[in-house]
Formats: structure tokens, C-alpha cells, sequence
């Protein structure tokens, strides 16, 4: 007798424990909206960053890379960098390699150019979820190791790589990153906004 209210006890007591209550699913409900509240923001601030990050490395290595590829075939390079301020729209990074080489060290597109053309980029190297400010559209990388903007007489090509929220770069709550090419040399200068001073940090 006392074996059969023992396992009666049991059953009961097994039973009570076969689902949640609907307050319980409610309180786990409440958990899991208030956590997500805080971390969600965080995954959208971390994921703008990323891209700031990941747009500064496309614009400094297609820099780089056209320098070095001017040289090496003895021709002209041209850097097509558009964005809101200059060219309107989506940020857009591509390039023209051309085998004519600019002889009389101008900051045009020699004779021939487009004839000669021996490699272009097939789409944009940047991400386009950023903002990608370059001072001009037009930039011409010359066999000599100089870079100026096209049809200049040698204005440097400085670009910008923020987050804009209304309209507005905010350097203080996301990564912001600045590119500047010697016009004489095509030395590559890399900053960092640095928040505590206020300034550009040179990473170089």
C-alpha cells in the first residue's frame, strides 16, 4: 500500500513537470527581447565598422597596386574614384591600365590610351555601405611614380572613409580612415581618426 502511494507521488510529481507555464515562456520571452535590445545595436555598430575598415584596405591596396602596375608595364594608370560629393550615387572604386605611357609627365590621358588598354577592374573593390569621399573622379598614376588628378597640373588625390549618419561623418562612434597621394612621389599617407585628440593619426 505504501509502494503504491509512493509511486503515485512520483506520477503526480513527473506529470507537473512535463511543460513550461505560460508565465515561464512569458519571463523567457521578456529575457531574450530585453538582451537582444542592448546586442542588436552593438552587431549593426560592429558590422559599420567592419565595413569602414574593409573599404580602407580596397582604396589603400588599389592605390598601391596601380603604382606598382604603371611601373612595371611602363604605362598609365587610371584610378575612377566616385562617391555623393563627385560623381553621385552609390561609392564606386575601379580602375583603367593602359600599356601608353604619359611621356611628358602631365596628369592626362596620353594619345592612345583607351587603344591600349590592358587590364580594367571589373566592378567596384569597396563595399558601397560606406562613405567613400575622394577629392576628385580622376586620378592618373604615371610610369615615373607620379599620381595627380586628370587634367590637373598636380592636384593630390585625398580620400576619406567615414560613416555619415544625416548626412554628417561620425567620427567619434565609428572607425574613420583618410588616404592622401604625394602628387611628385604617389607616397601613400594613412590616418586614423584618433577620438581622444581630435586629430589624423599617421599610420604609416
Amino acid at each position: 500500500m505504501i509502494r503504491n502511494k509512493s509511486n503515485q507521488f512520483i506520477y503526480k510529481l513527473l506529470d507537473r513537470q512535463r511543460g513550461f507555464t505560460l508565465l515561464e515562456l512569458l519571463v523567457v520571452i521578456g529575457i531574450l527581447a530585453v538582451t537582444s535590445g542592448f546586442i542588436y545595436p552593438q552587431i549593426g555598430h560592429w558590422k559599420i565598422k567592419r565595413n569602414v575598415e574593409k573599404d580602407f584596405q580596397a582604396v589603400a591596396s588599389t592605390i598601391d597596386y596601380l603604382k606598382l602596375r604603371s611601373l612595371t608595364v611602363n604605362g598609365t594608370a587610371e584610378l575612377d574614384c566616385k562617391n555623393s560629393t563627385t560623381g553621385g550615387g552609390e561609392p564606386t572604386l575601379r580602375y583603367i591600365v593602359s600599356s601608353k605611357r604619359n611621356n611628358d609627365g602631365s596628369f592626362n590621358r596620353p594619345t592612345d590610351f583607351a587603344l591600349n588598354i590592358i587590364e580594367q577592374s571589373g566592378g567596384s573593390s569597396i563595399t558601397g555601405k560606406v562613405d567613400v569621399e575622394c577629392s576628385h573622379i580622376y586620378t592618373i598614376f604615371n610610369a615615373s611614380g607620379s599620381a595627380g588628378e586628370r587634367g590637373s597640373s598636380g592636384t593630390a588625390l585625398e580620400v576619406i572613409i567615414s560613416y555619415k549618419v544625416d548626412g554628417v561623418s561620425d567620427f567619434n562612434k565609428y572607425n574613420a580612415y583618410k588616404i592622401r597621394v604625394n602628387t611628385a612621389t604617389a607616397f601613400v599617407q594613412k590616418s586614423k581618426y584618433d577620438i581622444a585628440s581630435g586629430t589624423w593619426r599617421e599610420l604609416n
